[in-house]
């Protein structure tokens, strides 16, 4: 299921990639779980860090899954303005995910929601800069 999930809300990163949309900024660059050691930056790694599922029953049985999915943006030290872009990177994410329902990659699923737990500000390192960012979805999948 959390694959599932996972995919889902790639497809919603990709769904814009015109300039100034999280794809543009960081290039194509997204990665479930994490990203190669050698991946090049500005980069975006997002995963599950929770995962509980509460079953229904009724005439039909259904599952709850209610996740916290991480969104954790890299910038290169260096590059200029980075602070600037890794904050308009998070608006834009904030805009694209925050109470905003996805499509499902699987039929099985009914609904998928998504709502932002907290927003990161940027955090600057020995060798990058990150933005951390927590969102909390909701996925409703007949059993």
């Amino acid at each position: 299921m959390s694959q599932i999930v996972l995919t889902s809300i790639y497809n919603k990163l990709i769904s814009a990639t015109g300039a100034g949309s999280v794809y543009a900024t960081v290039g194509g660059r997204i990665y479930q779980i994490e990203a190669p050691q050698a991946a090049a930056l500005p980069c975006l790694v997002y995963a599950i860090t929770d995962n509980e599922v509460t079953t229904f029953f009724g005439t039909t049985a259904k599952s709850r899954q209610d996740l916290i999915v991480q969104f954790s943006f890299f910038f290169a030290l260096s590059a200029a303005s980075a602070v600037a872009t890794a904050m308009n990177v998070e608006a834009t994410l904030f805009d694209l995910l925050n109470r905003q329902t996805i499509t499902p990659s699987d039929a099985s699923y009914t609904s998928m929601e998504m709502f932002a737990l907290n927003r990161g500000v940027p955090d600057i390192g020995e060798d990058f800069i990150t933005v951390e960012t927590s969102y909390r979805f909701i996925a409703i999948k007949d059993t």
